[in-house]
């Protein structure tokens, strides 16, 4: 069993395969990344404009 793992180690068609779902993998991790940063850059923009908002009308004397 051991000398079965170690010449599939060894194997550059196996280590080409793990490399490629690897990186597959990562692409997925970045994409989910970037749309996590993405909707939270909305929402703080959204939370600040609603504070802009609030301070205006605060000073207007405006609620």
């Amino acid at each position: 069993m051991f000398e079965e793992i170690k010449q599939l180690n060894e194997d550059t068609r196996v280590q080409d395969k793990l490399r490629e779902a690897m990186i597959k993998q990562m692409e997925i991790g970045y994409q989910e990344m970037g749309a996590l940063n993405l909707e939270i850059a909305n929402e703080w923009y959204n939370v600040e404009n609603q504070a802009e908002t609030i301070n205006e009308n605060n000073w207007k004397c405006e609620w």
